[in-house]
């Protein structure tokens, strides 16, 4: 659905008509540079499922006006989930879900058909995929738990079961944080998921992983899904830019560099990329230790080297150990470190128009400029965090099977 408004932008006064696609949530927020003044405009809508009503409001440098009629003004499109054609952004008849949609249905039969979900006449009435407001209940109980507030950490477990798990309700905050993260995947990183646990199981079958799970129940797990929970809570907070390629991404299906993302809140994102890869590159020693084992090695052992040299290693090289297992290594297809680089050294920067980042690939910025979209780099911030998803997801089923204490219980 689309939902068509005006603006007014504060600095010149532009009147602009607003097309809107609804998205997967209850609320979403956008930013635009005013067509006429270039200054940012920042604007959000909020979605009334019971009632099916819409509300759409300003958020700074603008103000709601009366809806333009045709032609009468120039027009953006923004969208909560989708991209938008180049030649399609100012367009006021336009439908870009279209396309976009039909090529998303076919990667999805790809991966077989999705899974059945019971419907609960009773159950509140909200999309399935808002993953932002589901998040937020996640967070508070997860952060309840592990402050010691147990009573109230069951009591925002119940609320979440009655919400979104009615037919089946949860066991506890890292139940919740398992199954959320699961839902979240999609099809493509679902299907990561679970060759690498067949993978890891198949391992632990066949070798004694004793030492390795005394060793990741003592000094690892801890401190791991502290970390996983502050890149989620990173991710989260900047769900209306990331959203906009989030379901694309889930199914493997990158953008084209001719499909624009038109709400633009590059400074907050700016550091994600490099962020998230520093926590994927620092986790993937779980990989390798587990690969050492398959190896017929003791877990600290490598081919050339121990543990402690393997953790001493620069990230990027983190991944080698275990490159001739191919079932780990395809977990790892996004890990471009001259991104992590120019994005962890805040030494990215965004044309004008919102459309173009440009980098220096090379230790330092020393090399050539480098180019991609902004739409490119969402895209790939969203694939390392479900990267990050997918491992988070597999250590909790280690530790379930290894009778490893749950870190958010």
């Amino acid at each position: 659905m689309i939902i068509r408004c005006g603006l007014k932008c504060d600095t010149c006064g532009t009147v602009i008509a607003v097309r809107i696609g609804m998205g997967q949530g209850v609320e979403q927020d956008h930013t635009i540079n005013c067509i006429e003044c270039n200054e940012p405009i920042s604007f959000g809508m909020k979605v009334n499922y019971t009632e099916i009503s819409t509300d759409v409001f300003a958020i700074d440098g603008c103000s709601i006006v009366e809806t333009p009629p045709f032609g009468a003004s120039p027009v953006i499109n923004v969208d909560a989930n989708f991209v938008i054609l180049g030649d399609m952004v100012n367009k006021d008849i336009m439908f870009h879900r279209i396309i976009q949609t039909r090529r998303m249905m076919e990667a999805a039969e790809k991966f077989g058909p999705l899974a059945v979900r019971q419907f609960d006449i009773h159950a509140p009435r909200h999309p399935i995929a808002d993953y932002l407001s589901e998040w937020k209940q996640v967070k508070k109980a997860v952060s309840l738990s592990c402050n010691g507030k147990e009573k109230l950490a069951d009591k925002k477990v119940k609320s979440g079961s009655d919400e979104y798990y009615a037919n089946d309700p949860l066991d506890g905050p890292t139940d919740w944080f398992f199954r959320f993260t699961l839902k979240f995947l999609g099809q493509k990183y679902n299907s990561f998921f679970h060759r690498i646990t067949n993978e890891i199981s198949s391992i632990t079958n066949a070798h004694n992983c004793r030492t390795l799970i005394d060793h990741y129940a003592t000094t690892m797990v801890k401190m791991r899904f502290q970390r996983y929970r502050e890149i989620y809570t990173d991710f989260f907070s900047k769900y209306s830019q990331f959203s906009q390629v989030l379901f694309q991404a889930a199914l493997g299906l990158p953008p084209s560099d001719d499909m624009v993302a038109t709400s633009v809140q590059f400074d907050i994102v700016k550091s994600f990329y490099g962020d998230a890869f520093e926590v994927f590159a620092g986790s993937v020693d779980f990989l390798a230790m587990l690969n050492n084992v398959k190896s017929g090695r003791e877990y600290d052992q490598f081919s050339t080297i121990d543990l402690g040299k393997y953790l001493k290693l620069d990230n990027a090289s983190k991944f080698n150990p275990f490159s001739g297992n191919a079932v780990f290594i395809s977990l790892c297809e996004e890990r471009d470190n001259q991104i992590r680089n120019a994005s962890h050294h805040k030494g990215i920067q965004i044309d004008a128009g919102g459309l173009t980042l440009r980098y220096r690939s090379g230790k330092g910025g020393s090399g050539d400029e480098q180019e991609m979209t902004y739409s490119s780099y969402l895209y790939r911030s969203v694939c390392i965090f479900f990267q990050i998803c997918v491992l988070a997801a597999t250590e909790l089923v280690f530790c379930e099977a290894h009778k490893i204490d749950l870190p958010f219980d």
